[in-house]
């Protein structure tokens, strides 16, 4: 097998879930991860865990919803890296109400860490991946902007934002060398569910690991080779949880 040079990866979101998935398997594959997420005990934990398996990863926590607390991180990481070869932005919230019950606050805080924390990360690695010609930013959306699903209003517009502004900078980055990949995964077996949920619904639904694994293969293409979307969906197709 041909030998890859270890890669920096910046994993936002990286506590549990999918981030976590994440981090631990492009680690196993000797790739050096920057994890953040606003949880830093978690992060803590999830370092032991690749350190002991010989991986590298740092911790760097970071609340995507501000402009500080990116710009921060992202100097960080660099103060210790040359630069950041991939950016996968998984941090995402949500709340399961319908329209009408929707607060004002739950709204903004789907759509600053969602949309705004996605805009903002990618603006913090871009110009550098730019001015090397090379890089990829890698979006964990969602297949919530493929299909109406009832009780997100909020989470739909966030992730449907995600898709377009990714959209309009692949289309402004075209031949630049860098990447830009939405992934839009069905259904995942997070801590984003309810247990009951969990427990009704979870043997119907992709396991994080399965989406780490496909976006791992994603990264490992050949860079002449620009994956602009791929959906991951269970095998039964559309999944309509309910309470």
């Amino acid at each position: 097998m041909e030998t890859k040079k270890a890669r920096v990866v910046w994993i936002t979101g990286a506590s549990a879930g999918i981030g976590k998935a994440l981090a631990l398997k492009f680690a196993s594959n000797n790739d050096i991860v920057i994890a953040s997420a606003r949880t830093e005990e978690k992060l803590n934990e999830l370092q032991h865990r690749i350190s002991d398996s010989k991986g590298t990863c740092s911790v760097v926590p970071c609340d995507v919803q501000s402009e500080t607390s990116v710009i921060e991180a992202y100097k960080k990481v660099t103060e210790e890296h040359s630069g950041i070869d991939i950016l996968i932005n998984n941090a995402g919230v949500t709340y399961f109400e319908n329209f009408i019950e929707t607060t004002t606050e739950q709204f903004d805080h789907t759509i600053n860490t969602n949309l705004r924390g996605t805009f903002l990360t990618t603006k913090a690695v871009l110009q550098s991946m730019l001015k090397n010609g090379k890089g990829s930013v890698l979006n964990i959306v969602s297949y919530i902007v493929k299909e109406v699903y009832t009780k997100s209003a909020a989470y739909a517009a966030s992730k449907a934002g995600v898709e377009a502004m990714m959209n309009v900078l692949r289309a402004e980055v075209r031949g630049q060398g860098v990447n830009i990949v939405n992934v839009f995964p069905g259904a995942v077996n997070t801590q984003i569910w309810h247990p009951k949920q969990l427990q009704k619904y979870g043997n119907q639904m992709l396991t994080p690991e399965q989406v780490a694994d496909m976006v791992y293969d994603i990264s490992v293409q050949p860079h002449s080779l620009m994956v602009e979307e791929i959906i991951l969906r269970p095998q039964g197709g559309n999944l309509q949880v309910s309470p």
